[in-house]
């Protein structure tokens, strides 16, 4: 059996029809001028008219032919390039939402404070060896911690860590970001008691008698007073070099494009930086933070800098937290925490207000809500502003939806931005948060193609299990976690084909991006962006995806990976 199926969810939604209108025809036309490279190979092309090509003439970054061989090499000159691909090349594939790594371990496995993955004795052990090494009083800082690793799988406490930490204060993020775990050293140092009061979007989780536990959630994690010189910033050249690194990384993973899900105007800054050599991989940067929000209404979009290789023309809000933390805004209480509805970072009034600011000056809108009512808050806040599908405003995650809500996404021209890699997270703990019957609104991402919607995926690395494509592949089609395991049944459902999956991959994010004439597939006049696989992708079955691996990545017809070179590990 293959993977070769024909599609049950294109038929349905209105969504692919209105992206394939946008893609132009692959048959070749005399050049003016001798291309500058040919590449030649498999390439799948998202193209209606021309499915499947053996070759891709470039010059200047952009496709000037597609076709056969035969045809195509004709074109070549004296000073033409041929490069055969070591493998299957699909257009280039694209993060709808993905984080800036503020660390190198964020994107490179093995560093010793990456939490993910691990249980809580690990943990403890990996603590307690950090506090003996570090200066008296050094910050111990960690990130990627999921309690659906531990047994029981419930929150840690303070007294966990105070039992390894000694004279260091611990900060440890979960790895939804949206709560920290904290020894009571930092309770005491910042001064977090039973009588500190929840601030608004946030809360201290409290035992019985009122006193905090030593978990923080969403706005609570700002009440933390962190030592003198702790996670000092580096310079502009610092920045800089964080930036270029983690760009290569995603590069090798296989991506052209990466949305960057709230970046402050320093890193916008670092990026543009790195224009005049070149980014390996292209950014669409959603601003975000009172300043760069202001700076940016005050002046226009920045659709094209760097001749396509940044773009600033969005914002990026929060209206509730996350499901692992239960700051996700329910519209039920959670299974639970009877007493919880999650959290609410931003009033109705606020949010239409952004809604009028953004539309005005001809800004995209992208909103974070995961739980049902945020996301349906949201619908509504863009309906009564008059959102119509030109402006692109897209939710991002969209982890819980209403069937209600369903055809509003399509109506409203909403486009949904989510991440099937947490389907790993959510078969770990989300059942527990939400009872059996609300988990037929999770990760709804074939209903909302069937509904015509357009949906944009991504990982939310470092936010997640893995930000490697090809887990978001193996999630879209065969429902499988980014370890490999099977998912959840209740997501069975919403496995889409191989195609759709394609599409939800580099068409959609390029839609979602306003950068369809220029991405999200191989035709005449985009540039030539390519993610070059192991095998072809329609011919490997399902649950086997999760064995493809980048061969190649191209960006404007520049080779930014090759696997020849050194080897990656896999996020």
């Amino acid at each position: 059996m293959t993977g070769r199926v024909h599609s049950r969810t294109f038929g349905l939604a209105l969504s692919w029809a209105m992206l394939a209108a946008c893609t132009g025809s692959s048959t070749p036309r005399p050049a003016v001028e001798a291309p500058d490279t040919i590449f030649t190979g498999t390439f799948i092309t998202l193209d209606p008219s021309r499915l499947r090509v053996e070759a891709l003439a470039v010059r200047g970054g952009r496709i000037v032919a597609a076709g056969s061989r035969a045809e195509v090499e004709r074109l070549a000159g004296a000073g033409t390039q041929t490069v055969a691909i070591p493998g299957v090349a699909v257009p280039g594939w694209a993060d709808a939402h993905v984080h800036d790594a503020d660390t190198r371990g964020q994107i490179v496995p093995g560093e010793p404070i990456n939490l993910r993955g691990m249980t809580k004795p690990r943990i403890l052990e990996g603590i307690a060896a950090l506090a003996r090494a570090a200066t008296p009083g050094e910050t111990i800082s960690g990130e990627g911690w999921d309690e659906g690793f531990f047994d029981p799988p419930v929150f840690p406490t303070a007294a966990d860590l105070d039992a390894v930490s000694g004279d260091h204060p611990v900060v440890l993020s979960r790895i939804d970001g949206h709560s920290s775990w904290v020894n009571s050293l930092v309770l005491t140092q910042s001064a977090i008691a039973r009588a500190t009061a929840d601030p608004a979007g946030g809360r201290i989780l409290r035992n019985a008698a009122g006193d905090p536990t030593g978990i923080l959630v969403d706005r609570a994690q700002g009440l933390i007073v962190r030592a003198e010189g702790d996670r000092k910033g580096g310079g502009a050249g610092d920045a800089a070099d964080r930036a270029r690194t983690t760009l290569r990384q995603y590069a090798r993973l296989g991506y052209t494009s990466v949305h960057l899900a709230g970046v402050d105007l320093g890193t916008i800054a670092a990026y543009g930086q790195l224009l005049p050599e070149g980014l390996p991989v292209r950014v669409y940067a959603m601003a975000r933070g009172e300043a760069a929000v202001r700076e940016y209404l005050a002046k226009s979009p920045e659709p094209a800098l760097g001749d396509g290789q940044l773009a600033v023309r969005s914002f990026k809000f929060l209206i509730d937290g996350a499901l692992g933390s239960r700051g996700a805004l329910l519209a039920e209480p959670y299974a639970d925490a009877p007493r919880e509805h999650g959290l609410s970072m931003m009033t109705d009034a606020e949010l239409e207000a952004i809604v009028r600011d953004a539309r005005a000056k001809g800004f995209q809108l992208n909103v974070h809500a995961i739980g049902d009512k945020a996301v349906a808050r949201v619908l509504d806040a863009f309906e009564r502003g008059g959102v119509t599908a030109a402006d692109r405003f897209r939710i991002e995650h969209a982890s819980m939806v209403a069937p209600a809500d369903i055809a509003r996404f399509a109506r409203l021209g909403v486009i949904a931005s989510m991440q099937p890699v947490f389907l790993g997270e959510y078969s770990r703990w989300a059942e527990d948060r939400l009872g059996t019957a609300r988990m037929r609104s999770v990760l709804p991402v074939h209903d909302l193609l069937a509904a015509g919607a357009v949906v944009a995926c991504g990982t939310d690395y470092g936010a997640s299990d893995s930000g490697d494509p090809i887990r978001t592949l193996s999630a879209l089609v065969a429902g499988r976690s980014a370890d490999g395991t099977p998912g959840g049944a209740w997501y069975v459902p919403q496995r889409v084909d191989v195609d759709a999956a394609l599409r939800c991959m580099s068409t959609a994010p390029a839609f979602a991006a306003f950068q369809e004439h220029d991405l999200g597939a191989l035709t005449v006049g985009r540039y030539a962006d390519f993610t070059v696989l192991s095998a072809d992708p329609y011919e490997v079955a399902p649950d086997e995806l999760k064995s493809l691996a980048a061969r190649m990545t191209v960006m404007a017809g520049r080779v930014t990976y090759d696997a020849g070179g050194p080897a990656v590990a896999r996020n």
